[in-house]
């Protein structure tokens, strides 16, 4: 599997996305196969008691089917939950609006517009979203049903559509799928291999991003979220090594991962190497780091209940009322979903209904975000369309029986699932791919053999892409790149308070982590917007950003705590807290003040904090230089070791 990723690596930088996100992992063979099996038993049901709209049943099981047992209970109640509150909503809306235009359509903004706000401010943002959705779409094909018996008829049927899909797929997860720790296990182990072997062959470049993205979210399923914790740490420590780390060193670290990997599978524990005597901070700080994750390990010999200690959660966000990008993004979206109604309405085509399933499906808070994910939509729909006008013309006619049409589902949900199990960077063109050949394939209880509900899909899909991108684009647009300088304002608060609280240094440590992994999120998002919005200048380079955090953790963290001088560390403190607002405002870095410590004959406690003030040196500069954030990016690839 690495020689085939580095072979297309040397081809194009696309094939090399592709073959490093469709590559085979452990958990992934049985998570498409719980997909594929859902799919194949909803269709066989729906077909057999002939119950309408059986491509959105299908449909159903990938979006709920999640990683573990206790992911997909959570869909699946909040799904139920949904179409139980849409329905009672659509039925008594229906007695007021159903032949009355005047009061539908502002009903339908209405909606959209709470559903999207709530979306973003609402602790159940997800269930008031899947309500609003549902209410929206129903009350747009008013104008299709010839008499209110059939409205109320269709409208009852919506929930046999999504509860049966659902209990199906939640069973089949009760009794195939893995617990949340036991994901959280593979995805810690999936790491440590992955740096091991970065670490032997000096291929660590750009890994360090991706390894923390798939840690951060592993924290609150683990039986053991301190060992997810300082293994963020030790990642966030290797950022402080230098750009080239000498292969002597890159072998100490990668015997000391080794030794965290056999602690972790429980094999014989492999004795902990001593640092050197002349050895820099940042290897001290490293050994000391993946010594006591291999000692948390090792504590744990036995399984223990699941970690459920939560942060207390807040009903409503703390700025739902005072940060207009709330009610911006959601007034932008109830905008596009009426344009969309409008023009198909208009023009007497309500094939394009999708158009409105798409608009709600894809606005997302930066034009970045919604770019990519109208970028993973179309390319999804065209290939699952492809897939589906070639089995009616070629497939279908040849097919006599259920079980063949079973098969067939069978084979594209498997392909569309190992899809979907992806990263987010593509996961959505696997659904996208799914519910295409779903809606061309499944269109009555025969076999298929109009192609129009093809055409028309994909259709509606460009004309909400269309429509989406020209009002995010034009309406207060709010671009990735001003949520990445919220993200890195964030992660400067956390350094600071880490450098000046070492009392707290294992809150602010996670802070920082969390921080940095969204900024990362939002620097890849941000090149989705291309040249669609003004360039920002002074803005700080993330790699100088997550380099810095690297050296804060060097000097406040064991086994250098002790000895740095407190007072010279907390000093930097002011710099950073001047830093972050800085960054947020998108003015210019406060310059360093004092003079650059010398090297001449200094402790490792002192070279730890000699380093510290050199990267926030580096970062002040990098600010000023950077007029952009291509700059950023260019910079943070062309780190090698």
């Amino acid at each position: 599997m690495a020689p085939l990723a580095r072979h297309v690596e040397r081809r194009t930088p696309f094939l090399a996305f592709l073959a490093q996100e469709l590559a085979p992992r452990e958990g992934r063979g049985l998570a498409v196969a719980r997909i594929a099996a859902a799919c194949t038993i909803t269709v066989a049901i729906a077909m057999v008691f002939r119950i309408p709209l059986a491509a959105y049943m299908a449909y159903m099981v990938f979006l709920t089917s999640k990683d573990d047992i206790a992911g997909t209970a959570k869909m699946a109640v909040a799904g139920s939950l949904a179409i139980t509150l849409a329905i009672i909503f659509s039925l008594g809306l229906a007695h007021f609006s159903l032949g009355d235009p005047a009061i539908r359509l502002p009903a339908m903004a209405l909606t959209t517009f709470l559903a999207m706000f709530s979306a973003r401010t609402f602790a159940l943002g997800p269930i008031s979203f899947l309500a609003g959705f549902i209410v929206v779409t129903m009350q747009s094909v008013v104008d299709e049903v010839p008499n209110p018996e059939v409205f109320t008829r269709t409208t009852l049927w919506l929930w046999v559509v999504v509860v049966v899909p659902v209990a199906v797929t939640m069973l089949i997860n009760l009794l195939f799928g893995p617990a949340a720790s036991a994901v959280a296990e593979r995805g810690v182990r999936k790491v440590l291999t992955g740096l091991e072997a970065a670490l032997t062959s000096g291929e660590i470049a750009g890994r360090l991003g991706e390894w923390r993205a798939i840690l951060v979210p592993l924290a609150e399923k683990s039986r053991n979220p301190p060992a997810i914790h300082r293994l963020l740490d030790a990642l966030i420590i290797l950022e402080a090594y230098p750009d080239a780390i000498p292969p002597r060193e890159r072998t100490h670290l990668s015997y000391l991962v080794r030794g965290c990997l056999n602690a972790l599978e429980r094999r014989n524990l492999v004795t902990e190497v001593p640092p050197e005597a002349e050895s820099t901070p940042e290897a001290l700080a490293a050994t000391h780091a993946f010594a006591e994750l291999q000692r948390e390990f090792s504590r744990t010999p036995a399984p223990q209940p699941a970690h459920t200690e939560q942060k207390p959660r807040q009903l409503f966000v703390p700025d739902a009322l005072s940060n207009p990008a709330h009610w911006q993004f959601a007034l932008k979206t109830t905008l596009a979903i009426m344009i969309v109604y409008s023009v198909y309405t208009m023009l007497d085509w309500p094939g394009l209904l999708t158009s409105i399933v798409t608009v709600f499906f894809v606005a997302l808070g930066s034009v970045g975000e919604t770019v990519h994910k109208l970028t993973l939509r179309i390319s999804g729909a065209v290939i699952g369309g492809l897939i589906a006008g070639l089995s009616i013309v070629f497939v279908l006619p040849h097919f006599t029986d259920i079980g063949q049409l079973c098969l067939l589902t069978a084979v594209v949900a498997l392909f569309a699932g190992w899809v979907t199990t992806s990263s987010e960077r593509l996961s959505y063109a696997g659904m996208q791919i799914a519910l295409a050949f779903f809606m061309g394939m499944l269109q009555t209880y025969s076999p298929a053999t109009d192609l129009t509900v093809l055409r028309d899909r994909v259709v509606g899909i460009l004309l909400g892409n269309v429509v989406m991108t020209l009002v995010f684009s034009s309406l207060w647009p709010e671009s990735a790149i001003t949520r990445l300088r919220g993200a890195l304002a964030d992660a400067l608060r956390g350094i600071a308070a880490l450098v000046r609280s070492p009392q707290n240094a294992e809150t602010n440590r996670q802070h920082t982590v969390e921080a940095l992994a969204r900024a990362e999120n939002f620097e890849a998002l941000s090149l989705f917007e291309m040249e669609m919005l003004p360039q920002q200048t002074h803005l700080p380079d993330l790699h100088g950003i997550q380099r810095l955090a690297g050296a804060a953790f060097v000097a406040t963290g064991e086994p250098l705590a002790r000895a740095v001088d407190a007072q010279a560390v907390a000093s930097l403190g002011d710099w950073l807290d001047l830093a972050a607002h800085a960054t947020a405002e998108g003015s210019a870095l406060p310059s360093v003040a004092g003079d650059r410590p010398t090297a001449e004959s200094e402790t490792a406690a002192q070279g730890a904090v000699s380093q510290l003030r050199i990267e926030i040196e580096r970062v002040s500069t990098s600010a000023a230089l950077s007029p952009s954030v291509g700059g950023l990016h260019d910079a943070g690839q062309s780190r090698t070791l």
